[in-house]
């Protein structure tokens, strides 16, 4: 029954790779929850305890809630590891008030819900910016103690640090008698910080993370640090608008800048939507925050464990997803580059599926020991093309691939069928035909698979010279078949042709260069061209030579020098 009422809440929580449990033994079991445990607790201590993540929150959020479901799955095992941070050594500032952290809206649904429970308050907005939770305390008006949120009860002391940025308030004008204690986000101002300083970091927030980790930081590059107060832990106010106009009186104006006081849920989402539209924010931000305005209604909904029920994080579409690698396997280019395909668990990101990615290269497979089973990180390039983004989890039962020999393939082999050629000539015939070379009507990549299959292709000029009953095979219509004759009899220029031989080394540029050295194609077969194209180079020129003149390829050559009047079939 307990395993019932588990399976039953995580699936509330949990995004859409979950599916049935794994069908694991008790040992099995034990060994894989251990070691995502331990990879969990890892990232927790990288986070909490040192202030330097090596993944996203998006990528954390994941590694969790397996973790927690397949803890569901099998609620006996223990694994020996609390999921909450323990104190660290460097821990040794004790917070005046405790700091939690948000809970993350999964849906519009939620985000009207919680709207709900907190409407008699009135709702503020505020950019969710992703820096480093920090407590900062004024005693009189004097800056006396500044900690990170480490376990979120006791932090690390960084008040040497935070007295050398200019930007935050080493004394406020403070009326009241008790401390003043705010609880914020530290974070680089991205209008200030210069670009060759923050290249040399994986975000602004790495950049923040890595200079409090300093026992000396870099004035040049803290200069440009900044602290947005999201909670004013004893503010006398009973508004927390009331609040931010205070504090911007006081030497923080970003919270009133940046809050927004909304009555509807369409006004919101306008605002997650600005916010994430904005081209150059001044701050890192991943989303929004939603928090109720009235202080009598945030101590009656208080907090649930670490987190305040009267706020609520609102975040961006994720860049990121994550899924697990089915299979990897391993394509040849026309050039002979041996490229990884990683099949992975089907993935929304952005609205598109995602099932398959490119490694683009065997050393890079290599460099991230990725193999079948292995948890993934995806993001798209350009919001067009997925790219692997790091390996999250290493299971027990992973399968490394068996690596392709790279010295088997080169630009130079696979001019023609063989044993072990199909791929590398059908890439060869697929340039050779596309729009990047001779640009040949109707012909498409299924049916050069089935030609080559079949036998009816076995060398690069046999494309050109196809049967009409040959196209129809493969599936062409009479029309089809009069635009491939006639794409064929078409006359083509030099710089055409001379790319669709895919010789190796000559680009676009190069091309045009060959084709203002010579006449006809059969040029490229003299050995004195290295002479009328002296800005080729001498290696790119031997090998060409070495090239144009192998028989399959010198064939092309006469193929495509012949008169117009040629005959197909």
């Amino acid at each position: 029954m307990k395993k019932i009422i588990l399976l039953l809440w995580i699936t509330f929580l949990l995004p859409a790779w979950a599916d049935d449990c794994p069908q694991w033994d008790q040992r099995e079991a034990t060994e894989q929850i251990g070691r995502l445990s331990d990879e969990v607790a890892y990232h927790d201590e990288l986070y909490f305890n040192q202030n330097a993540p090596i993944i996203s929150d998006g990528e954390y959020d994941d590694l969790l809630a397996r973790l927690k479901y397949w803890q569901a799955c099998f609620p006996s095992i223990a694994t020996g590891k609390p999921l909450s941070q323990t104190l660290h050594n460097r821990y040794t500032i004790h917070h005046q008030a405790p700091m939690g952290s948000l809970k993350k809206a999964q849906s519009a649904e939620e985000v009207t819900s919680f709207l709900q429970r907190i409407a008699d308050s009135g709702f503020l907005v505020q950019p969710k910016i992703d820096g480093v939770a920090v407590e900062l305390v004024y005693h009189k008006g004097r800056l006396i103690q500044a900690s990170t949120r480490g376990n979120g009860e006791v932090g690390v002391d960084i008040l040497h640090h935070i007295r050398q940025m200019p930007l935050i308030p080493k004394t406020v004008d403070n009326d009241e008698k008790n401390q003043l204690i705010l609880h914020g986000e530290l974070f680089a101002r991205l209008d200030i910080i210069a670009p060759s300083i923050l290249e040399q970091y994986a975000s602004a927030r790495h950049l923040v993370a890595g200079q409090l980790n300093r026992t000396e930081p870099e004035a040049e590059v803290i200069k440009a640090f900044d602290f947005f107060p999201w909670q004013w832990v004893n503010s006398p106010f009973n508004r927390g608008l009331q609040s931010i106009t205070a504090l911007a009186g006081m030497g923080f104006p970003l919270p009133l800048e940046h809050t927004h006081r909304t009555t509807a849920y369409p006004e919101i989402k306008q605002h997650l939507e600005h916010y994430a539209a904005l081209k150059k924010p001044i701050f890192l931000l991943d989303g929004i925050v939603i928090k109720a305005d009235s202080q009598t209604v945030k101590k009656q909904l208080g907090w649930a464990g670490n987190t305040p029920a009267w706020a609520m994080a609102w975040k961006f579409p994720p860049a990121t997803t994550s899924s697990a690698v089915e299979a990897i396997e391993f394509t040849i280019g026309r050039t002979g580059n041996i490229t990884p395909v990683v099949h992975i668990e089907p993935v929304t990101l952005k609205n598109r599926t995602i099932s398959t990615l490119s490694l683009s290269s065997i050393q890079n497979l290599e460099k991230n020991g990725l193999a079948v089973g292995d948890r993934i990180s995806i993001k798209l390039k350009g919001n067009a093309i997925p790219v692997f983004g790091r390996v999250l989890f290493r299971p027990a039962n992973r399968v490394s691939p068996e690596l392709s020999d790279t010295s088997r393939y080169t630009p130079f082999t696979c001019l023609s069928m063989a044993p072990g050629c199909e791929q590398q000539f059908i890439a060869r015939l697929i340039w050779l035909t596309g729009k990047q070379g001779l640009d040949i009507a109707a012909i498409s990549k299924p049916a050069i698979h089935q030609w080559v299959q079949s036998g009816t292709i076995q060398t690069l000029v046999d494309i050109l010279q196809l049967a009409p009953h040959s196209l129809q095979s493969a599936g062409m219509y009479p029309k089809e078949v009069q635009q491939y004759i006639e794409s064929i009899k078409r006359s083509k220029s030099l710089e055409q042709q001379i790319r669709a031989l895919s010789i190796p080394g000559i680009g676009t540029s190069n091309a045009r260069e060959l084709a203002g050295c010579i006449t006809d194609l059969r040029g490229l077969l003299s050995r004195q061209i290295s002479d009328k194209c002296p800005t080729i180079g001498s290696k790119r020129m031997k090998d060409l030579q070495d090239y144009v003149n192998r028989k399959e390829v010198t064939e092309l050559i006469e193929f495509l020098v012949e008169p117009v009047s040629r005959k197909t079939g």
